[in-house]
C-alpha cells in the first residue's frame, strides 16, 4: 500500500535463470499497478538488447516525473 503511488516497472528476461520469471510474476500480482514486461529473447543481463531498450524507454519516460 505504501508504494502504490510510485511509478514502477518490472522488466523480466524470459530466459533469466538467476531471477526466475515466477518471482517477477509474483511481484506483479502483489503490485498490479506496475508496468510488467517479459523480454522474450533475454536472460538476466541489463546489457542484452531487449532489456537495455526497455530500460532506456522507461528512463526516458521517467525523466519528466
Amino acid at each position: 500500500k505504501k508504494i502504490k503511488h510510485i511509478p514502477t516497472v518490472i522488466i523480466q528476461g524470459r530466459y533469466d535463470i538467476v531471477c526466475p520469471m515466477i518471482s517477477a510474476w509474483e511481484l506483479y500480482n502483489k503490485f498490479p499497478e506496475a508496468d510488467f514486461h517479459i523480454i522474450q529473447d533475454a536472460g538476466h543481463s541489463m546489457t542484452e538488447e531487449g532489456i537495455a531498450r526497455k530500460l532506456i524507454e522507461y528512463t526516458d519516460d521517467y525523466l519528466n516525473l
